[in-house]
């Protein structure tokens, strides 16, 4: 094996790094290639389209996945099914440099004879098992059959991470979970871009983002609108902002004068976040880490968040975590009118940059793929 040669699997295009996996991905990628890392990118690629700027890290390889109505009834979760691509395989195994799979979605061939030799890692991104069954909880009645199908799959399906040399949790209750499956087991923390986060007067606003075409997202803000609904007026209003909002969210917004902010620019997002007075985020989904959460700690504004925002995370301290409805309009109402101090931020501050230093955080990689952890 060629020294520090590393082939990763990716389960979407990383570029550009404006959702959760693809800034995981992405800044992961980065990381392993500042480390020296020579390495070969193998990308699923299904709409966001194929970037000359994945070039500059390593030999890279696009496939298209197979997302015909069919896959839906393999014996596998669709996510794995409708990655198979022979030609990838082909590549794999042209030599012998470990794998990183990323994401349960990529692992169709870990079980394959030649790959089995191979040193193999998988970044679990979720318990995807447990993903899904909460997704199949807010959907519709035909994507809620699909999503409890492929729950259910999955829990099968995830004995396959006994077939690798170790599993990569995104936390620590996650690890604590997959242990039965590998014992070799390791928390990574999400990779996430440079922020420079400064100590900023606020404007009086709340705020809540994220890709509004996710489910989740979705049902969050509408949950906080309804839920906020009486404590948000012009003097300090609720303002949402994220990808593809659904028109159902748009005419909900309207119809409570809520400032819907669709498909902000990198530049505007991040100043809605610096600007913030209060960051309101909540999710019913606990799995993985949300990475909106970890971008708003660099603001100078309040946290206020449900507990499954910060479950199996060291971030609670950090925050406001509220209850319930009766719980999250008694602290909005106290925080509108109350300022983060210098030393909360920089507490806060000096916590990700020590706990979510990207380089650091992959020499953990670097020492598996060696067998020195």
């Amino acid at each position: 094996m060629a020294e520090k040669t590393l082939h990763i699997i990716c389960l979407d295009v990383p570029f550009p790094p404006d959702y959760g996996g693809a800034i995981d991905m992405f800044y992961r990628i980065q990381a392993l290639k500042e480390l020296g890392f020579n390495l070969t990118l193998h990308i699923f690629e299904y709409g966001r389209g194929r970037h000359k700027e994945l070039d500059v890290y390593g030999e890279v390889h696009y496939y298209q996945r197979k997302r015909s109505i069919w896959q839906v009834f393999s014996k596998r979760p669709f996510i794995v099914q409708s990655r198979k691509n022979k030609q990838l395989l082909e590549r794999l195994i042209q030599d012998d440099a470990p794998i990183l799979f990323e994401g349960i979605h990529t692992t169709w061939y870990l079980e394959h004879p030649q790959i089995q030799k191979r040193t193999s890692l998988v970044r679990m991104h979720n318990v995807e098992h447990e993903y899904y069954r909460l997704l199949g909880k807010q959907s519709s009645f035909l994507k809620k059959l699909f999503f409890q199908l492929e729950s259910s799959k999955l829990k099968k399906y995830q004995s396959i991470l006994n077939h690798c040399t170790g599993v990569l949790a995104i936390k620590e209750d996650e690890a604590v979970q997959l242990h039965h499956l590998n014992r070799n087991v390791k928390v990574l923390p999400a990779s996430l871009p440079t922020i420079e986060g400064r100590y900023l007067p606020t404007k009086r606003y709340a705020l809540f983002h994220g890709n509004l075409s996710v489910p989740e997202n979705a049902h969050a803000a509408v949950y906080l609108i309804k839920k906020l609904s009486g404590v948000i007026n012009k003097e300090f209003a609720l303002v949402i902002a994220g990808k593809n909002p659904s028109k159902k969210l748009v005419q909900l917004c309207q119809s409570h004068e809520i400032t819907l902010i669709a498909n902000p620019s990198e530049k505007q997002l991040d100043q809605l976040v610096q600007e913030a007075h209060i960051h309101v985020l909540h999710t019913e989904n606990a799995s993985g880490i949300k990475l909106k959460l970890l971008t708003s700690l660099y603001s100078s504004g309040h946290l206020l968040v449900n507990p499954k925002m910060v479950e199996g995370t060291p971030l609670k301290e950090f925050c406001v975590v509220y209850e319930d409805s009766k719980d999250l309009k008694m602290h909005f109402l106290g925080l509108r009118n109350a300022a983060l101090s210098q030393e909360d931020f920089n507490a806060r501050k000096e916590f990700i940059q020590s706990h979510f230093n990207n380089k650091k955080n992959c020499l953990l990689i670097q020492k598996l793929l060696t067998h020195e952890i």
